[in-house]
């Protein structure tokens, strides 16, 4: 109890944006390191309890910086990119144990359908489906746009860029009844039009290619991340979080 009651007093200028993708016991090897297995996760969420830290969405994210506001206690936004079944089987009940939520950005197109991208890895691991969608968004956990068809948009045209970014978000908002203002690039990919592009399509914040802490100086429509490997340890994990804190 100390330790969660210091951990709420402290200020800080920067937050650990934390990117997971699977979390499961099984999947093709070349994607073990994008894949957890449930109970690393169950561990990772449960030091995050146990340290003080708690769940902030990325819209809390955005007004902490637009308003130049250092972060209170711990806060960790927790981000998930795809939408894998799994994360509503194992990586949902786990968030919810620990009183802790994510945000989920979804692929809109194949919603229901499987990872056709991992393809060449081996067998496409199922997507969630819109009504697993609705019932995760009733329960309190957030969802953004992984764009619709998971193709990196240096491959795309400017016209189709910004078809993706408005029906991906028509959709979701369709589906949770929420306003989406967050998008996550597919692959990590990103070029000079998709700020000004995901911004005219009324998104604010947005997570691209660069790793690290997000802090108050960033530029909310491109904030880094720090991937959380399924080939590490938990002390590894702890090591990352904790660098952050300073």
């Amino acid at each position: 109890a100390l330790r969660r009651d210091v951990a709420r007093s402290e200020r800080r200028q920067r937050i650990p944006v934390l990117m997971y993708h699977s979390v499961s016991d099984e999947g093709p090897a070349a994607l073990a390191r994008f894949r957890l297995t449930p109970a690393a996760f169950h561990s990772q969420m449960s030091w995050l309890r146990a340290n003080g830290f708690h769940a902030i969405r990325s819209e809390q994210l955005e007004w902490f910086i637009a308003n130049r506001q250092p972060f209170v206690g711990r806060p960790v936004l927790i981000t998930f990119d795809d939408g894998f079944q799994n994360f509503a089987d194992h990586a949902w009940p786990i968030l919810r144990a620990n009183d802790l939520t994510a945000e989920v950005f979804l692929v809109t197109d194949l919603v229901g359908e499987s990872a056709l991208w991992d393809a060449d890895s081996g067998p496409p691991t199922q997507l969630m489906d819109a009504g697993t969608v609705r019932r995760l968004a009733a329960e309190g956990a957030f969802f953004g746009s992984h764009l619709a068809t998971h193709r990196a948009i240096d491959g795309l045209s400017s016209s189709d860029l910004a078809s993706e970014l408005l029906r991906s978000r028509m959709f979701i908002e369709r589906w949770t009844g929420r306003l989406t203002t967050a998008f996550a690039a597919p692959f990590s990919v990103t070029d000079r039009r998709l700020g000004r592009l995901a911004r005219e399509c009324g998104y604010r914040i947005g997570f691209g290619g660069r790793h690290g802490p997000a802090d108050l100086d960033c530029d909310p429509i491109d904030l880094p991340r720090i991937e959380i490997r399924g080939d590490r340890s938990l002390d590894d994990f702890v090591a990352r979080v904790e660098a952050v804190l300073g």
